[in-house]
């Protein structure tokens, strides 16, 4: 066991998974003679943009106007809040990931941590989110086009969208990880010009507009308009939007240099999730009412408009078209990689841990599409309500996937420690136990509250439930897997 530089030689017992470093092996995978392993051809550069790409899509640019309706001002709280726990998550992330690097990532380290039924449901919890998330992109990037032509339905739109990054996912990762390099330069770019153009016109220096102060924030009902339940509310579109940070250690499985990628990603993360999320989500309610009807439907092309600048309103939907394309993208890739690694570990059909001669898991893949297709289903006979139930629930299977990852870091953490395994540079988190503890308290007591309050009761009672159903499958799978036959 080697600590020079905190990193691990030993090769972990996964409890029936493939030992870390050989788990892009698929279980007698294997496509008519294909390739049976996961190809490796993912570069630094690429996890890095993965890694923002994945969180930064329709649950900022649209979703975050459904929070700010829910929470008013306070939005920028439930972001904040929500944005500590997602740093704390990811330093748990990436301290397990660099001693087991796998692209089941957490539904592995939850098998390690509490057994079999742990990983299953992790894993399973965690897939069926992202079909429902590529669903809910899927529809914000129909409505731009129906702005554009409007002859053309919502939801036939979402389907040529789906069918697109479909394509891409199914050529190769290589291709997947190119296209997330480049459309996310382009998301920063547009992002960082935003929040700079808000700050001019926040400190009056924009022409023909006035400085707002801080009316907008305190002249609506108050800083909470609906007090701090509107805030817990809204935790769950925050966690939407955060979603897809986590993509980088399921990418390390197939990256040629995970442990740099994932320091890089981890060490950047705050800086990312303060300045993309908090700085935007700052700027817009600072410039505009937050109950405006236009801050609802798209907060950021709201505030261009009331900046002056139609035309930029324009580029931004262009723009916001690529972005969501390349989140989509990530939902495909990432639910597909989980759906392969239960395949792999024998939680899942060991149909879905085929992969093509390209290196893809092309049955997990089109599985995953399927069920967002079916999802898209809701647009056609609930076209007004469809995007905010499915952010909602979305947003509560993140809660029970980052509730795991706690729970595992504890478990593991102590296990690491007490065998003198230190977390590598960059990675860990900060005064262990504690602050893992603190992060699993908070997200329980939030998630208590969500069932508590009626606005949200629904959504999480059903997630919930469905977390119960899967728990117990995977109860029942341990169990008669552990029992000899007679």
């Amino acid at each position: 066991m080697g600590q020079g530089n905190g990193t691990a030689t030993r090769r972990p017992d996964t409890g029936g998974a493939p030992a870390a470093g050989d788990t892009a092996t698929a279980a007698g995978a294997g496509s008519g003679g294909g390739a049976t392993t996961l190809a490796r051809s993912l570069h630094s550069r690429h996890i890095t943009m993965i890694s923002i790409g994945g969180a930064v899509g329709a649950g900022l640019f649209v979703g975050s106007g459904v929070s700010i309706q829910q929470a008013g001002p306070g939005i920028l709280i439930a972001y904040a809040l929500t944005a500590a726990i997602v740093v704390l998550i990811m330093r748990m992330l990436a301290e397990m990931s660099m001693t087991r690097p796998d692209t089941g990532a957490f539904a592995v380290y939850g098998r390690l941590a509490f057994g079999r039924w742990a990983g299953f449901t992790s894993g399973w919890i965690y897939w069926i989110g992202w079909p429902l998330g590529l669903c809910v992109e899927a529809i914000a990037t129909a409505r731009i086009v129906h702005g554009w032509i409007p002859a053309l339905p919502v939801w036939l739109t979402a389907l040529a969208m789906v069918g697109l990054v479909t394509a891409v996912n199914l050529f190769s990762v290589r291709a997947y990880g190119e296209m997330e390099f480049w459309v996310v330069w382009i998301k920063v770019a547009v992002i960082a010009l935003f929040i700079a153009v808000g700050l001019v016109a926040v400190a009056g220096l924009l022409p023909g507009t006035p400085t707002p102060g801080v009316g907008n924030l305190v002249d609506h009902g108050g800083f909470l308009p609906m007090g701090l339940g509107g805030v817990v509310i809204a935790t769950s579109g925050a966690m939407f939007s955060f979603s897809g940070t986590e993509i980088v250690t399921i990418a390390a499985g197939e990256a040629q240099d995970a442990a740099t990628a994932i320091r890089k990603s981890t060490r950047t993360i705050l800086l990312r999730v303060t300045v993309f999320y908090l700085g935007s989500l700052a700027v817009i309610v600072l410039l505009l009412p937050w109950n405006s009807t236009a801050v609802g439907e798209s907060p950021f092309a709201a505030t261009l408009s009331h900046l002056g600048l139609r035309g930029a309103s324009t580029v931004l939907n262009v723009v916001l078209f690529a972005a969501m394309l390349s989140t989509m993208n990530s939902q495909v890739y990432a639910s597909s990689r989980m759906l392969f690694a239960l395949a792999r570990d024998r939680d899942a059909p060991s149909l879905f841990a085929r992969v093509s001669r390209r290196g893809v898991p092309h049955t997990a893949i089109l599985l995953t599409v399927s069920v967002a297709v079916l999802c898209l289903l809701l647009q056609v006979f609930h076209p007004t309500t469809a995007f905010s139930r499915l952010v909602s629930i979305t947003g509560d299977t993140v809660y029970v996937t980052w509730i795991g990852i706690a729970a595992a870091h504890l478990m593991l953490g102590r296990r690491d420690r007490s065998e003198g395994l230190r977390p590598a540079s960059g990675t860990g988190v900060w005064l262990f136990p504690w602050l893992t503890w603190a992060t699993l308290i908070a997200l329980l007591g939030l998630y208590a509250v969500m069932i508590v309050l009626p606005e949200s009761r629904v959504d999480a009672v059903l997630a919930l439930g469905f977390t119960v159903a899967v728990a117990l499958a995977g109860l029942w799978l341990q169990r008669r897997d552990a029992t000899p036959a007679a």
